[in-house]
């Protein structure tokens, strides 16, 4: 489980751009519902990975998914609605997501060092990022 660096979204493999590679974008997408289901049953996440999550408001977890809803949007996939609305009531997750497409960074633990062990993840999956 794990949500990639922010910076990396835009350059995340899909079945639709990389034949033979996993689809990490529409995989980022599963994780983003698995780790709100999680919160739901659970009142947090638990694994070391994103545990940083619960230390920030669900907020964050929605603007990020609608980062994600986007880039999938872009690439041509069909993306629920339903998700979409639940991500766009959420008043604080808007303004997290404009701020977002501004360039701003929703985890301040999305810093230099995850972002190169984000790559360094891929690049043992024989992802390889130019960004």
């Amino acid at each position: 489980m794990r949500l990639w660096h922010q910076s990396l979204i835009k350059h995340l493999p899909s079945v639709k751009d990389y034949k033979g590679c996993s689809n990490q974008l529409g995989g980022q997408h599963t994780e983003i519902r698995m780790i709100l289901a999680s919160i739901k049953r659970h009142g947090k996440v638990n694994h070391s990975v994103v545990n940083y999550v619960n230390d920030h408001p669900l907020s964050s977890l929605r603007a990020y998914g609608l980062l994600i809803i986007d880039e999938m949007k872009k690439r041509g996939f069909n993306t629920s609605e339903e998700i979409e609305q639940e991500y766009c009531d959420d008043e604080d997750a808007l303004r997290l997501y404009q701020l977002a497409q501004e360039g701003a960074i929703i985890y301040p633990e999305h810093d230099d060092q995850y972002l190169a062990e984000c790559i360094s993840n891929l690049e043992g999956k024989g992802i390889y990022i130019n960004m």
